[in-house]
């Protein structure tokens, strides 16, 4: 029986070598072959592998397989870096005054616009959007139909730029002080926020991923781990240049948040105790610190206002839509007094301050803080990190096909070594144990290596003029094998 099979598998090969005559006569009558070429093409199928490792591998996020370039093409960004000429409209798009439940449903009303995944970020310089399935001219339309805008002047990004920029952002090299840290904590406790809240979903979000990852590799190659922290560290300079040696001034932090908390702690590290925190509602901001509130003076807004207490130094926090204090609300204290406004969008406006008191607001702090960035050789460094950041993405892309390439080398030497294990059942497998196997990876790394189509009359060739020492009766069975196997392979869609 197993020699019966044998023979029955031999001219079964032949038969593709040479196709019956009423199948040409067939084909002759469709159309389907012209000459004696078209007979052998049809007769000697071509083979074509380099589409199961040429394409991107698939990535399983919650048991869900995704495509990890077809992810990045669907992604589009709109954005808007803070200037003179915009700042306008980026107070309409941004989200930095707003409280955590107004910023949800903001930005749940432009996905639902949408119908599509939506990822912002607002920082104290720029703003920007990610859509994912939407055009950028989409996610615009989305954006101002929320808003009271009719248009504004957006960059667009779509693809693997917006994974370009995005790194250039969270890497500090596109704000005010180059390599702020800053900016990378909001920027991953913005994605995690966003994911908490259903406005990406984890697949999408994993796009973030990959921003995150080269952000260090960018960070590490700059030292910027090291750099400053961020705006606040520019404000503690500022503080000690003005505060004198031992001497003690009245000062009042307007917001009691993360900046403010911080603003607070400088003063008291500089030995400075009469400290006045105004919030909306001091007991809580009590609960967020309580070692600095313990050692400071908590109250609310009408109170600092009714109080018509001097200050020296008045330090501004907070958030809000538009300034607090105005022309129509001037701040509460007439005293001479030096204020820093770290707002955004400003808290207060320069209507609101009296002429004995100096204002510096945040396009003092933009100077201050592009006069710092000199340190770095600004231009040199923004020119290195494009080839830097250019060198991270084709590593990206190289891996990604490096590991595809190796899924399909695995899926190959397995079915071979699956077939390997047949014909060593064979009546003619005599001593060529070792050998058979040691061959059907030979066949395997034969098959692997061919970059572009062959044919099945290579492949036989290859098998049918090996060197080994295998009965040619099995090594037709082989032949037959392995033909049929990757043509089997070739009309499938995936492995």
């Amino acid at each position: 029986m197993q020699i019966f099979y044998e023979i029955i598998q031999t001219k079964l090969s032949l038969v593709g070598k040479n196709p019956p005559i009423n199948d040409i006569h067939k084909s002759r009558k469709t159309g389907l072959t012209t000459g004696g070429e078209d007979v052998k093409t049809l007769g000697q199928p071509n083979i074509d592998f380099t589409r199961f490792f040429a394409s991107t591998p698939t990535h399983e996020i919650d048991g869900q397989q995704v495509d990890a370039i077809a992810l990045m093409n669907s992604v589009s960004m709109i954005s808007m870096r803070l200037d003179s000429s915009n700042v306008e409209h980026v107070k309409y798009l941004t989200t930095e005054g707003l409280d955590k439940q107004q910023r949800l449903k903001f930005l749940r009303g432009i996905k639902d616009e949408l119908d599509a995944d939506l990822f912002e970020l607002s920082t104290c310089n720029r703003v920007l959007y990610v859509g994912f399935d939407v055009t950028c001219d989409e996610l615009e339309e989305g954006v101002l139909c929320t808003t009271s805008l009719e248009s504004a002047p957006f960059d667009y990004f779509t693809g693997i730029d917006v994974w370009r920029h995005l790194v250039k952002v969270c890497s500090g090299l596109d704000s005010f002080i180059m390599g702020e840290l800053q900016v990378m904590s909001q920027f991953r406790g913005s994605v995690a926020w966003h994911r908490k809240h259903g406005l990406i979903s984890d697949l999408n979000g994993s796009f973030f991923d990959h921003v995150v990852s080269a952000n260090r590799m960018i960070r590490r190659e700059f030292g910027f781990n090291q750099t400053t922290e961020s705006m606040l560290n520019l404000a503690t300079s500022a503080l000690q240049e003005i505060i004198p040696n031992n001497e003690t001034i009245s000062a009042v932090v307007l917001g009691f948040g993360d900046m403010g908390s911080k603003a607070a702690e400088v003063l008291l590290s500089l030995g400075q105790n009469d400290i006045s925190v105004i919030s909306r509602t001091p007991e809580k901001a009590a609960l967020r610190n309580p070692e600095i509130a313990a050692r400071v003076k908590l109250m609310t807004f009408e109170d600092w206002k009714s109080q018509e207490s001097s200050a020296d130094l008045i330090i501004s926090t907070i958030r809000n839509n538009g300034p607090t204090y105005n022309a129509s609300n001037p701040i509460p204290t007439a005293s001479s007094a030096i204020i820093m406004d770290f707002s955004w969008p400003p808290s207060i406006d320069s209507s609101g301050v009296a002429e004995n008191q100096e204002l510096f607001d945040t396009e003092y702090w933009i100077r201050a803080a592009h006069r710092l960035g000199v340190e770095w050789d600004y231009s040199s460094t923004i020119s290195k990190s494009e080839e830097l950041i250019s060198e991270i993405q084709q590593r990206f892309m190289t891996a990604l096909t490096d590991k595809a390439q190796a899924k399909f080398r695995a899926f190959m030497y397995q079915t071979l070594d699956d077939l390997s294990k047949q014909w060593q059942q064979s009546d003619y497998i005599e001593k060529s144990h070792a050998q058979i196997d040691a061959f059907s990876r030979e066949i395997a790394t034969w098959i692997c290596n061919q970059s572009g189509p062959f044919s099945t009359s290579e492949l036989d060739e290859m098998v049918l003029s090996t060197r080994r020492e295998i009965n040619p009766t099995l090594l037709k069975r082989v032949a037959s094998d392995v033909n049929e196997t990757v043509i089997r392979i070739n009309g499938q869609s995936s492995l």
